[in-house]
């Protein structure tokens, strides 16, 4: 069982607190650190649809999240303690690892946090922060690691990721998404300020606080504040060039293409919000119902008794366009990027959206943001129209046309269908339709949200009176 194992390390890494040899100290970290890399996979496993195993894996990983903590501590330890070295025959390369593992468990803890989609711990930043402005004032921020990168480079790759909204995206973008901060955190520059911030605004930091960079259009007042900035313009230069360059490949990488367009958006400006937002403070409840097949059947009014029950979470505020919602979610797993079906009291089901996701407390509750994508959802069955003729039939939710989200007539689709003027059969409530796909509205990676258009339509019979 790999929470036995975790346990078992977690004791073994606990009594190396005593070890004040860093001699002896170092390889013992660094088999703790490679055994703790190793068995991670095995201890995030999760099975969405199990609220059982939902708990088990959520406890698995709070386990993870220990393992790395206390290396991530015991590193910064053994930097100290090289510190502290003297003599004849000592040098700086073991003091320079030190940092470097000690940067590079900061890195592999703050992916972690993000997989896992919790706030990173108390002191995080600091510790980070302060790291770095000690490597700085050795003048060793250049200097190379044995395994190639540098420590200016792991620093920059904890800055980039700190100005990322991870949360927002599903695990294949995640995963994307740190390969890239991993590839062109390097190109990021870090500047110390002395003038007030243009009118665009940037991001900034401080060594001495305990907080992730974060955008601003102007400095806080505060006396003898040292600010720092973060050019993000030739990282920006880099991707943009990629982008061009998937662009005209002919292999499928949407994903990456995707991801690499709202980074291009997230790392110049974070987008602001469209809506106001009133907060909620009576306690009103939605139900919420998660995954395809679940949400299918209650758009076709199927009532499943040995299905679980609909969750009920807090609206905490509400817009024109969406909710934040918080409270447990275990029988209904959440994730960015998936689809939901919504009511408030004795309303209609609406259809929603996970934008974000974060989960907080011990216990691991959900916050998340949900987008209102319409009112009243239809199940209906639709099979797209080739050079062979029809594919056969598969379940799809349709949308009314809705001129204030602005669009004439949608399908959303599980899988990737779309083809621009692609036509499609739909089976729904008024007979059978032809309907042409004119605009991928949006899409994620479960789910194609499509522009329809109707062109042709065969009644229902109606039963003979």
């Amino acid at each position: 069982m790999p929470e036995q194992i975790a346990l078992s390390l977690q004791e073994q890494l606990h009594q190396l607190s005593h070890e004040a040899n860093p001699a002896r100290l170092n390889p013992l970290l660094l088999d703790g650190y490679e055994r703790t890399l190793a068995l991670l996979p095995r201890l995030e496993k999760l099975d969405l649809n199990d609220a059982q195993t939902q708990t088990r894996s959520r406890l698995a990983a709070q386990q993870a999240q220990g393992l790395l903590r206390t290396l991530h501590q015991s590193f910064i330890r053994l930097a100290q303690l090289r510190s502290n070295e003297t003599g004849l025959f000592s040098t700086n390369r073991p003091r320079l690892e030190a940092f470097g593992m000690a940067l590079e468990s900061a890195w592999q803890l703050a992916c972690l946090y993000s997989r896992t989609l919790t706030p990173l711990p108390i002191g995080f930043w600091l510790g980070c922060h302060q790291l770095f402005a000690e490597i700085l004032e050795l003048g060793w921020s250049t200097r190379s690691l044995k395994n190639g990168s540098s420590l200016g480079s792991l620093y920059r790759q904890l800055m980039l990721l700190g100005i990322s909204a991870s949360n927002r995206l599903e695990p294949q973008k995640m995963a994307l998404l740190f390969k890239i901060v991993e590839d062109e955190a390097r190109y990021l520059d870090l500047i110390q300020l002395d003038q007030a911030l243009g009118e665009q605004g940037t991001f900034i930091y401080q060594t001495n606080s305990d907080d992730a960079p974060h955008f601003a259009h102007e400095l806080p007042h505060k006396e003898q504040s040292v600010w720092w900035m973060i050019d993000t313009q030739r990282l920006l230069k880099r991707l943009s060039s990629k982008l061009q360059r998937l662009l005209t490949q002919s292999e499928d990488r949407h994903v990456e293409i995707q991801l690499i367009g709202r980074l291009l958006q997230e790392w110049a400006a974070p987008p602001r919000r469209q809506h106001f937002r009133l907060r909620r403070k009576n306690g009103e409840q939605i139900q919420l119902i998660s995954l395809w097949p679940r949400c299918w059947d209650i758009a076709a009014g199927r009532i499943d008794d040995a299905a679980p029950e609909p969750a009920k979470l807090n609206i905490c505020n509400i817009s024109a366009s969406g909710l934040l919602l918080q409270g447990e979610s275990l029988n209904q797993p959440l994730q960015a990027g998936e689809i939901l079906m919504l009511r408030r009291g004795d309303q209609h089901w609406q259809l929603g959206l996970v934008r974000w996701l974060s989960l907080r407390g011990e216990g691991l509750s959900s916050e998340c943001g949900i987008e209102l994508i319409g009112r009243s959802p239809e199940a209906v069955h639709i099979a797209p129209i080739t050079s062979l003729g029809e594919d056969p039939l598969t379940p799809a939710l349709s949308l009314a046309a809705d001129s204030r989200r602005g669009h004439n007539g949608m399908l959303i689709l599980a899988g990737k269908q779309y083809q621009a003027m692609r036509m499609f059969t739909v089976h729904d409530s008024r007979g059978i339709c032809k309907v042409r796909a004119t605009r991928l509205v949006m899409q994620t990676a479960y789910y194609q949200f499509i522009e329809t258009w109707l062109e042709e339509i065969t009644p229902k019979a109606q039963p003979e009176g």
